[in-house]
């Protein structure tokens, strides 16, 4: 499994419109890097003036990009011209704030704005949790309570907000011409976990089934006697999200997240380590669609009796 994309010129070229900051500045950091080949970075460095950190920051799409930078590395690389006018349009979207800056950037955790800049652009995703109903799935009520009983302590008005910021994120994600291919694996015991009142709860579980019926989108339940569900636990996430785009986009990613620190995975090996996990997860301990739809209808009896 590759991580690097074929030809992220061409992507940004045929998808300018769509393509997100967060998006344009790994897209750069990528063609960046291949540009330079088996330059040392320190020779690129010394081209620009700057450390050999910087370098390998921008590569990693790790601070914003700036623009005379930018047309001096082309230089040194010896970049043609169609080449430099994609390199300067992928630095100019990386520098336009994010679709949650404006409004959300006080309340949006710095972990949290790769992968709010990325999954909407994304061909597929594969999502994993552990503990609460996926973000992407949850209700506006249910939202609320996870927020308000979470670890960090957050004020009415912060907490109305996220809430806010996540049925933003779910619109984004779900309400374009073509959204992507997700598949949803929870843990089974999340379906009788409480977050809120009966009626918090019943509401959740009617939006699973209604997100169940939508297509493109698989909810599937992990059952609680499954061993390879320890595997994740003992990776340390309480959820994992793998990412894929299109030929010659930003490279696959996966996305860990813990109790304590989150993280970001794209060398290859381990990469695929964390897919792998993900497709067992789906292929040995999941139940089926049907079976887990069930599992949902089950659920709403208990919180609606």
């Amino acid at each position: 499994m590759s991580a690097v994309p074929d030809d992220p010129v061409g992507f940004f070229r045929a998808f300018e419109r769509e393509t997100t900051p967060t998006a344009a500045a790994v897209m750069l950091g990528v063609e960046l890097r291949n540009l330079r080949g088996g330059l040392p970075a320190k020779v690129a460095a010394k081209a620009i003036g700057a450390s050999v950190s910087k370098i390998s920051r921008l590569e990693r799409a790790e601070s914003p990009p700036d623009i005379r930078d930018v047309r001096d590395l082309a230089d040194r690389y010896g970049a043609d011209a169609g080449t430099r006018d994609v390199l300067e349009q992928l630095t100019i979207r990386a520098r336009e704030p994010e679709w949650f800056q404006p409004h959300f950037n006080d309340c949006t955790a710095h972990w949290l704005r790769r992968l709010f800049g990325l999954e909407a652009l994304a061909t597929d995703l594969m999502n994993y949790e552990s503990g609460v109903v996926s973000g992407l799935l949850q209700t506006s009520e249910y939202a609320r309570e996870v927020i308000r009983t979470g670890l960090h302590a957050c004020e009415h008005d912060e907490v109305e907000r996220r809430v806010q910021l996540r049925e933003e994120r779910q619109r984004r994600f779900f309400d374009q011409a073509a959204p992507p291919q997700a598949a949803f694996l929870m843990d089974q015991a999340i379906l009788r976990r409480r977050a809120g009142s009966n009626a918090v709860m019943a509401g959740q579980m009617r939006k699973l089934l209604e997100m169940s019926d939508r297509p493109g989108v698989n909810i599937r339940f992990v059952k609680e006697d499954a061993a390879i569900a320890a595997n994740a636990a003992s990776a340390g996430s309480g959820s994992m999200t793998h990412l894929k785009f299109g030929v010659g986009g930003p490279p696959a990613i996966v996305y860990l997240e813990g109790y304590e620190e989150a993280s970001y995975r794209t060398k290859e090996d381990d990469l695929e380590r964390h897919v792998q996990l993900l497709l067992r997860l789906s292929g040995e301990a999941a139940a089926s669609t049907a079976e887990s739809r069930e599992m949902v209808v089950e659920a709403l009896r208990r919180f609606t009796s």
